[in-house]
């Protein structure tokens, strides 16, 4: 019986109700399963087995002809070839050996051109890639980087012995460019943030605009606030159009402000505009006699505010306003210089001031005796009459303001 087995099948038989693969390759005769039912049967279970290998085998065959990278099924048929002696199954198991063996050597050859065209394509990556990564043209070299990026990610493996080197340069390269990106962002950032405390401040300063009550003098400083804020640079635009809106908000605000200010200034009687005047004056004259500092500027924005009135009594109070005015702007700067000059504070600060009151005197004198010798030489156009008028007033007044001072002093030595 055993004989008449061993007939019947050139890959396998049957000895002492065992089962036996015979030796293919390099693999000797193995026991791969007992009688169970008949010796027929176990064997054409055994040889069905076979089948379902040998049909695994064709398939992954079929699929590396038809297949664009036939080296993904490397690993597959490495992994069958070296499986294949432990398959408990009866057949051609030498045909299927040689096979998967031929297949192997195909893809190997297959994968080590793939990879020396590989390690072509990456060199030439890497060529490309250098100028790049050095750039300091973030946007166009991030754009040609990621480029390259999604190339070298569809380029496969090189050869074992090249890798570590060649994606080492290339990670290298990448790294430091965005290294340096990410550095110079951070810096950039920072210098964001600082700039954006100038327009904090801006806005904040800004809001002084709210305390000029006088309509044309706010236009005016309207302007002057928008051509600084031209000045201040460049913002992230979301942050810029914050500020501009903040900025925008608080010159409406004061423009509103003086408006209705304007509007009931000119709803005030002439009685109301000169009590105002002549408290304003009060002041003035007040801080004169007790010899104390005011805030001149701060008057002069509320004698504006208070109105005008077609009258000879106003205009007197107008030019005696601007006198007073003048008078303290003026004593306050000799007194500073003269507190240069004077060792003794005390005893030496009246005999100073004197005498840079008496320098710039002689010095506004002269000013005024050329100012109207040349006025006569000026073709007076429409509105520079008065423009040249009024800075004949102005110099006139700066005579008589240090005259007035010069007297005081000598009055106060006495």
């Amino acid at each position: 019986m055993i004989q008449e087995q061993v007939e019947q099948s050139a890959f396998g038989f049957i000895e002492d109700g065992k089962v036996i693969r015979k030796a293919f390759a390099d693999f000797t005769d193995r026991i791969i399963g007992e009688v169970e039912e008949s010796e027929e049967a176990t064997m054409k279970l055994l040889e069905e087995k076979y089948l379902s290998i040998e049909k695994e085998v064709k398939d992954i065959a079929a699929k590396i002809e038809s297949s664009a990278n036939k080296g993904s099924f490397k690993t597959k048929v490495e992994n069958l070839l070296a499986a294949l002696p432990e398959y408990d199954a009866i057949g051609d198991f030498q045909a299927l050996h040689d096979q998967l063996t031929q297949l192997l050597t195909q893809l190997k050859d297959y994968v080590e051109q793939n990879r020396h065209k590989n390690l072509q394509i990456k060199t030439a990556l890497l060529e490309q890639l250098k100028p790049f990564a050095d750039s300091h043209e973030w946007k166009t070299a991030t754009a040609a980087i990621k480029e390259i990026q999604q190339k070298w990610l569809k380029t496969g493996a090189v050869a074992e012995e090249k890798r570590e080197q060649i994606e080492g340069h290339y990670q290298e390269l990448i790294s430091s460019f965005y290294d340096r990106k990410n550095e110079f962002y951070a810096d950039l950032n920072k210098m964001m943030e600082e700039k954006e405390k100038d327009f904090e401040t801006f806005v904040q300063e800004a809001k002084s605009l709210l305390e000029i009550k006088d309509l044309n003098l706010l236009k005016t400083e309207i302007k002057k606030t928008t051509e600084s804020w031209k000045q201040l640079g460049k913002l992230k635009p979301t942050r810029h159009t914050h500020y501009w809106n903040q900025l925008q908000e608080i010159i409406k605000q004061a423009l509103t402000q003086s408006k209705k200010l304007e509007k009931k200034k000119k709803s005030k009687s002439p009685e109301q505009v000169m009590k105002e005047a002549k408290e304003l004056i009060d002041q003035l004259e007040s801080a004169i006699s007790e010899v104390r500092d005011l805030n001149t500027q701060e008057l002069r924005t509320k004698w504006k505010s208070i109105g005008q009135v077609k009258h000879k009594a106003y205009q007197e109070l107008s030019d005696r306003f601007y006198f007073l005015s003048d008078y303290i702007e003026e004593r306050k700067f000799i007194e500073t210089l003269a507190l240069k000059k004077a060792k003794n504070k005390e005893a030496d600060l009246k005999t100073w001031s004197a005498k840079v009151c008496r320098d710039l005197l002689e010095r506004d004198k002269r000013e005024l005796l050329t100012f109207e010798e040349n006025l006569g030489k000026f073709n007076m156009n429409s509105g520079l009459d008065q423009m040249l008028g009024k800075k004949l007033e102005q110099q006139k007044r700066k005579v008589s303001v240090k005259q007035a001072i010069l007297k005081d002093l000598r009055d106060s030595n006495k």
